[in-house]
């Protein structure tokens, strides 16, 4: 087929470039591939609403099954893409169907990072559930209503979102987390402590540093033993140790990758007429110049619509500053920008109720932020601190650090 699209992935990138492509050219033929079995949908509610039972799956879809057929998007569920074929243009199926393409973007996500353990028998690991799509959280979901005790393996933003949810269904809960800190690759020490704390005070047991040295299957229960030589019984087991780049389709293809496809700030990768975005892609950022890779809702959409604009030759460079949030209890957690690059913290509130902010700041510019606090009482100063970023406007450390003193102030 001439000057055909392919989008390889079915998630939220995989949406947001088709409608972007749409909107832009009513006729040019558009595919989606996808190994899922369903349309694309949010995955922020998997971790908690819908083990809550506060919404059902059919509701989380971004689009409905018309939307693909009014704008004549071909939408392929379920199909297993075992070989691409850069130089001729070709993707294969594992039944050897053939999908040609002129253009292709490739939006093929994240996997999660799976448990190794040593010492386990009878196949133990196979137990443990992962946290990636509608049927792992309905897994879940249906197992925490015959779970009285269960240990989260991984204190990041999945196992501490499980954890709340578990907790709120009257669970007891135990998180195990490898490093010395909560959602350690992800946010500043000083909201982790504050993360620590409130999941404590919610009746979770949290063990830092940490790492399970064996299970054992006890009849339908399974006792955990903890380096530390603790032993936990539980009748289930979730893992979320965090995600690699879905890559393994083009290792051994011509495509440069490192911790995700390299791109540059046109979703362009090293090969040409091939585009890569969401979580797959390792992009360079003109902001930061540096390549970083963003697993966030934001980011999947912000970069599926970049990406939509770039392979219809509409050449607009992605420099959105990162953004992304947790619900966990009655807390709210967000982080704007990169938080691990700067010279001075300013802290903003003192009351967890009410919200605090730190800021991260180098040459008097704001480089990124992070607060946590009861849902709605961050939210507008975290995006107006993203907005000062954006724009490198010099900061004044009264304005930061007196929560009376409005953010917009400094955008006047």
């Amino acid at each position: 087929m001439d000057n055909n699209i392919i989008i390889l992935g079915g998630g939220q990138t995989a949406a947001y470039a088709a409608k972007e492509i749409r909107s832009i050219d009513h006729s040019i033929p558009l595919t989606i591939i996808s190994e899922d079995n369903y349309l694309p949908y949010e995955r922020p509610p998997l971790s908690k609403d819908c083990l809550l039972e506060k919404k059902i799956y059919d509701q989380i879809l971004f689009f409905p099954k018309n939307f693909y057929e009014e704008n004549k998007i071909n939408f392929i569920l379920n199909k297993k893409i075992t070989n691409v074929d850069f130089e001729k243009n070709k993707i294969i199926s594992d039944n050897g169907e053939v999908y040609n393409y002129n253009k292709l973007l490739i939006a093929t996500g994240s996997k999660n990072r799976q448990i190794k353990i040593d010492n386990t028998v009878n196949n133990i690991e196979n137990d443990i559930i992962y946290l990636r799509d509608i049927k792992d959280s309905k897994k879940i979901r249906n197992r925490l209503k015959f779970s009285n005790e269960l240990i989260i393996v991984g204190g990041g933003f999945i196992g501490l979102e499980i954890a709340s949810a578990a907790s709120q269904l009257g669970k007891k809960v135990s998180v195990i987390e490898m490093g010395k800190q909560l959602m350690g690759r992800a946010i500043p020490s000083q909201i982790a402590k504050l993360v620590q704390w409130f999941h404590k005070e919610n009746g979770n047991n949290i063990f830092l540093d940490t790492q399970i040295k064996n299970i054992n299957r006890i009849d339908n229960s399974y006792e955990v033993i903890l380096n530390s030589n603790i032993k936990i019984c539980c009748d289930l087991i979730i893992a979320g140790i965090g995600s690699l780049a879905n890559t393994d389709l083009f290792l051994d293809t011509s495509i440069k990758t490192d911790n995700g496809i390299i791109t540059d700030e046109f979703c362009q990768t090293s090969v040409p007429n091939v585009f890569a975005a969401g979580d797959v892609a390792n992009f360079f950022h003109p902001f930061y110049r540096k390549n970083i890779r963003l697993e966030s809702y934001q980011h999947a959409q912000n970069h599926g619509i970049n990406a939509g604009k770039n392979i219809l030759g509409v050449k607009t460079t992605y420099n959105n500053i990162p953004w992304m949030w947790s619900d966990q209890f009655d807390y709210n957690l967000q982080m704007i920008g990169i938080c691990d690059n700067y010279e001075t913290i300013i802290q903003r509130g003192t009351d967890i109720n009410e919200g605090i902010i730190y800021f991260f700041i180098k040459n008097r510019k704001i480089m990124g932020a992070c607060g946590l606090g009861i849902s709605g009482k961050i939210g507008r100063d975290i995006k107006l601190a993203g907005k000062i970023s954006e724009k490198k406007i010099e900061i004044k450390e009264e304005i930061l650090s007196d929560k009376n003193m409005k953010l917009n102030i400094l955008l006047s």
